[in-house]
């Protein structure tokens, strides 16, 4: 395993993956691997976490915009769930869009990738650790939990901004409502209340991202241990794979509502004093869809919800245990 200490040309990182393939069977050498490594900085894991998911953004990209489209469907009017599926909207977004249409916002979810899902996933492991979970194989789920929603929340609130300008991209179907990140930070702070208005659907922006680090990281956390400590499989790519698909399945059902709230109250039409048109709050914007359009309206873009965040998941987890392991750190 030395070689990976040496600098990483073509022909040495084509090595470093087959000795990774390797790992995923030998269970000598991933037990080496994973005994001998070093623990990594906080700053580095955000480094890392940030990369891992600004690339999941860009190869979901598509499906979020169609996700974002279906929860808008029907807004307000009952029974309006299951006028149209994702196929047909996506299908509908490149008829009457191009296929530039499904990578509307990609630039402001990139930046909230790095920053956001930079913060929720690389300051896990050292908040786990402050709370007392120092043993990856005996940790309690409950430490998993609290670890996963304290920097989930924490990392939403610093990135609103970002993603109140992601949704508006992605809802917008004509001409893009802003020319530039840039553009659009400084239009809403000048027009919308100031500053304050860039924080726009913050409480159900950061009541998702408790929802969703509490269950998608630990899930595949303790998931991962339990295969690992039973011995039903071994620290590999295999391994990242399974775990990170039972994380999207566990988190896309538990932050489906939380979501499509969450979109809402950001795009909505606001008066001129900066106020939502639509919905007061969140639990004002809660009751209003189950009364407006049904309890099931709440589950508006479940598929898109899962398409996207299943695939986003598994990129991530899956990039973010080999960037680790490249940079010569411990695997999750």
């Amino acid at each position: 395993m030395h070689v990976l200490e040496r600098s990483c040309n073509c022909k040495k990182l084509r090595f470093i993956f087959r000795v990774g393939v390797a790992a995923s069977f030998v269970p000598s050498l991933s037990c080496r691997a994973r005994g001998s490594r070093r623990m990594p900085s906080a700053a580095t894991q955000v480094g890392l976490a940030g990369c891992s998911n600004a690339l999941a953004a860009a190869c979901t990209n598509p499906i979020d915009v169609t996700k974002v489209r279906l929860q808008m469907h029907g807004e307000g009017m009952r029974g309006g769930t299951a006028s149209y599926g994702v196929l047909a909207t996506f299908s509908r977004i490149v008829r009457d869009e191009g296929v530039a249409g499904l990578y509307r916002g990609l630039s402001s979810s990139l930046v909230r990738e790095m920053s956001y899902s930079g913060i929720r996933m690389g300051m896990y492991e050292p908040v786990k650790q402050l709370l007392g979970g120092t043993d990856p194989a005996h940790t309690p789920l409950g430490i998993k939990v609290a670890a996963g929603a304290l920097t989930g929340g924490t990392g939403s609130v610093l990135a609103n901004p970002f993603d109140l300008v992601k949704v508006r991209m992605q809802r917008a179907t004509g001409a893009p409502p802003y020319a530039s990140l840039g553009a659009a930070i400084a239009q809403i702070a000048r027009s919308e209340g100031g500053v304050a208005g860039l924080w726009r659907g913050c409480t159900p922006t950061v009541q998702r991202a408790v929802l969703l680090t509490a269950s998608q990281v630990p899930a595949y956390d303790h998931f991962k241990h339990y295969l690992l400590d039973g011995g039903r499989m071994r620290e590999g790519y295999l391994c990242h794979f399974v775990c990170s698909m039972f994380a999207g399945v566990v988190a896309a059902a538990v932050t489906s509502p939380s979501d499509l709230v969450k979109s809402r109250m950001m795009a909505q039409p606001v008066d001129a004093a900066g106020r939502g048109t639509l919905y007061a709050d969140t639990t004002a914007c809660y009751m209003q869809i189950v009364r407006a359009e049904g309890p099931l309206a709440l589950f508006k873009g479940f598929h898109g919800q899962w398409l996207r965040i299943g695939p986003h998941t598994t990129v991530s987890l899956m990039a973010f245990e080999q960037l680790r392991f490249l940079a010569g750190m411990a695997y999750l």
